[in-house]
């Protein structure tokens, strides 16, 4: 993977490329290299949105209050 295929994204736009090539594979890699310069930082940029969006809903789900069960009492006959 080569930074200079992509001289015009930022580091962390092309670091977001590499996350992308490690999840998808090298084809979507070599997919955005096909890609014209704009439609390279679209693509980063939905990519980017998306995995915010997951972080913070795992967050979320992690600091959620878990209900303790209650204990079982004794059933009466």
């Amino acid at each position: 993977m080569d930074r200079s295929e992509f001289p015009h994204l930022t580091d962390s736009q092309f670091e977001s490329i590499r996350k992308m090539a490690g999840i998808f594979g090298m084809d979507a890699f070599w997919s955005l290299a096909t890609a014209t310069p704009a439609e390279q930082v679209e693509r980063v940029n939905a990519f980017d949105m998306y995995e915010r969006g997951l972080i913070k809903h795992v967050r979320g789900n992690l600091q959620a209050p878990v209900a303790e069960p209650k204990p079982a009492g004794a059933k009466p006959l």
